[in-house]
């Protein structure tokens, strides 16, 4: 089995954790509107640090039909070839989105794509999927490490990465086509301890 099948065969599923259940949701109109209900209600402000519509230039879609465009464009772009995306729920109420990327070629994993609903903010959802991640990343894949990148001035995403562990390796500098990012990492080696 190759490096991206076992990553296929771990990520590419429904998981888990021990408050969670994070789906894979196909592209479909149904899943589309289950996701569009889902955000439709929430303030495009609380999402600035999100670029999820199909050109990625609003922080969140403006209708059931844009939303369904989105989860096409990820299935497309995003999840294929080395990504897996998760829509997070919560008692059974969809609360946010979670992906990862795998690099065969240095066999590192970066989180992305992640994003709460409010509602959902200060509960350590992203701390429990990240622990989840963190363990079969590094102990079944075999990942030498895991990446989070996050906009320097997104606050949340700093503490949120500190708090799982992860450390500040150095910034990717605006170049005028690009924001300026922070890069964090967790080395297998650095798991456990």
């Amino acid at each position: 089995m190759t490096e991206m099948e076992k990553f296929y065969k771990l990520f590419r599923r429904d998981l888990k954790t021990p408050r969670l259940e994070l789906r894979v949701l196909e592209p479909t109109k149904e899943n589309a509107k289950l996701v569009w209900d889902a955000i439709k209600g929430e303030n495009p402000a609380d999402f600035k640090y999100v670029n999820w519509t199909p050109d990625y230039k609003k922080p969140l879609p403006e209708s059931m039909e844009e939303t369904l465009k989105q989860m096409q464009q990820e299935e497309k772009f995003d999840i294929n070839p080395n990504g897996a995306i998760w829509y997070v729920f919560y008692k059974g109420k969809l609360i946010g989105h979670h992906g990862v990327f795998y690099f065969d070629n240095n066999r590192s994993m970066q989180i992305g794509n992640v994003w709460f609903i409010k509602s959902a903010w200060g509960h350590g959802f992203n701390h429990e999927i990240q622990d989840m991640l963190m363990k079969k990343a590094f102990l079944e894949l075999g990942a030498n490490r895991l990446l989070y990148q996050c906009m320097a001035a997104n606050e949340r995403s700093h503490k949120s990465a500190i708090g799982s562990g992860f450390h500040l390796d150095g910034t990717h500098m605006p170049d005028g086509s690009y924001m300026d990012q922070l890069v964090f990492t967790k080395l297998a080696s650095e798991y456990g301890k």
